[in-house]
């Protein structure tokens, strides 16, 4: 598992972030969206539009609670599973659990 200090200032939830076979854990401004994060901690998500139109940054939670600023992307049954999109999510709890590429 990787730590790193977020580049992103501010307090909030920690999330732990499997991607591409490896686990990371960050510290999660409660007012940024999660591919922000991610991405100014050099991960290398998928995405495209940043607008919730094409779902290409889905990702899964396992633990914690999330809520998306905007989505056009995910039906009533991807949300049951608990996928979101990383460009519009914000974390609602503590700790935040998520999984890419499942």
């Amino acid at each position: 598992m990787e730590s790193h200090p977020t580049a992103i200032s501010g307090t909030g939830t920690t999330v732990r972030v499997e991607f591409q076979g490896r686990t990371y854990d960050f510290a999660w401004p409660r007012d940024t969206p999660l591919l922000d994060v991610l991405l100014a901690e050099g991960l290398d998500i998928p995405y495209v539009c940043r607008e919730s139109a094409c779902a290409t940054c889905v990702c899964s939670v396992k633990v914690g609670r999330t809520r998306m600023l905007l989505n056009e992307s995910l039906v009533a049954d991807d949300l049951d599973m608990g996928l979101t999109l990383a460009c519009q999510t914000l974390p609602e709890s503590d700790h935040v659990h998520v999984v890419f590429d499942e």
